[in-house]
């Protein structure tokens, strides 16, 4: 099979690039697979681990991430919808999923306030169902930008060093 597709999921909480996803999810919604078989997870990541780097220690986080992934395709396909990989763009050249730029928030740290969520105009950050806030999609983080860094009182919502995209200059065409 011919890997075509590259995209990032979050695994164990952190951002993680993975080829032929879409493909592999594609064929095993073909076979009729569903997301709640036992050994599916194991399945994906010796599958997946072909072409990806997978440690061995954190397979189980692998596979949870893949399980949750594939249940989120099923449900999406039989709603109608073929789930089509998000187009982020590119900053200085670079496609933003090869940025690593992105809150972390420390749920433990997070008092609720939601005033992040009313400063981000991405909606990277959503609640969650205990009343505190998470990050749902990395890539929609705008590269620079950590304005709801600045307004979170608790300082829950941390970045990586502004230096760090010092490193990505831009591309010349």
């Amino acid at each position: 099979m011919a890997i075509s597709n590259y995209r990032r999921i979050l695994v164990g909480g952190s951002p993680t690039g993975i080829q032929g996803l879409d493909e592999v999810f594609a064929a095993l919604y073909a076979a009729g697979r569903q997301p709640d078989e036992v050994g599916l997870g194991a399945e994906l990541v010796k599958q997946l681990g072909k072409e990806n780097y997978i440690p061995r220690s954190a397979r189980d986080d692998f596979a949870t991430a893949f399980l949750l992934e594939y249940r989120t395709y099923v449900t999406q396909r039989a709603g109608g919808n073929v789930p089509q990989p998000t187009d982020y763009g590119t900053w200085r050249g670079y496609p933003r999923e090869q940025i690593p730029w992105f809150p972390t928030v420390d749920e433990e740290l997070c008092n609720g306030c939601n005033v992040c969520l009313k400063i981000c105009s991405t909606h990277a950050l959503v609640p969650t169902t205990e009343g505190k806030v998470r990050l749902d999609d990395p890539f929609k983080c705008v590269v620079g930008c950590s304005s709801c860094a600045t307004v979170c009182r608790p300082r829950a919502i941390t970045f990586p060093p502004r230096s760090m995209l010092d490193a990505y200059r831009p591309l010349q065409k």
